[in-house]
């Protein structure tokens, strides 16, 4: 009988564990890379800020979701390609946002977007996110570094770099937003990331993906990341 009693408790005991362990269970992590470009490509620097402004706004209402409240946004631009602008929560972002627009200086300089997307392909490998989702806010048009030599006349369209790593990344990506594209490169990163499957993955639902110019940007502006 006693025996009995015994294995009756311990089963209670493993039952009661079982709701614990499961809430104990890690949460998904989420990395959403932003890259901006900032550089001499950009033409139209008032409507850039004002895709920007309305992108972070909508950035930091993720706060409000519990699948996305805890998630780190990156924000990489194309003129200062070799580091992470700033890394944050959409808490974080909400309350730091006037100091991260000061960040987001446009300059007349080079534009890497190898470079830029480079640091975020080496920002996943060090915090291997579970998830991830990219944002490319500019004209997707490269002017790599060293610009100052040499010519630097950039024709377009302009093929994609051969060793962007935005297609690797977009490959493993649950969100893919390129805004602000310029009319001569839609077409040229739409093959870009055909080739790499992302169109196919979105006809399947098993991403959210736009390429938007910059009108198609300005009609969009607050309402950016919502889904299809």
């Amino acid at each position: 009988m006693i025996r009995k009693f015994l294995k009756i408790g311990l089963v209670a005991l493993m039952l009661g564990a079982a709701p614990a362990a499961l809430s104990a269970a890690p949460k998904k992590s989420l990395a959403i890379f932003v890259v901006i470009e900032n550089g001499g490509v950009v033409t139209d620097r008032e409507t850039a800020k004002t895709s920007i402004n309305y992108l972070l706004g909508e950035l930091v209402k993720l706060r409000r979701r519990k699948a996305t409240k805890h998630g780190l946004i990156h924000i990489i631009l194309s003129a200062n390609p070799t580091e992470v602008t700033w890394s944050g929560t959409p808490q974080q972002l909400f309350e730091q946002g006037h100091s991260i627009l000061e960040l987001i200086k446009f300059k007349d300089t080079c534009s890497d977007l190898v470079l830029a997307w480079d640091q975020a392909d080496l920002t996943k490998r060090i915090t291997m996110p579970d998830e991830i989702r990219l944002i490319a806010i500019g004209p997707m048009i490269n002017a790599s570094f060293p610009c100052d030599k040499g010519d630097t006349t950039i024709k377009l369209p302009q093929p994609a770099p051969q060793k962007l790593k935005l297609a690797k990344l977009a490959a493993d990506a649950t969100q893919v937003k390129l805004l602000n594209v310029h009319a001569d490169q839609d077409e040229v990163y739409l093959t870009y990331l055909q080739k790499a499957g992302v169109i196919t993955r979105a006809q399947k639902g098993e991403m959210d993906f736009d390429l938007m110019d910059a009108a198609r940007t300005r009609a969009a502006n607050g309402k950016i990341l919502e889904g299809r």
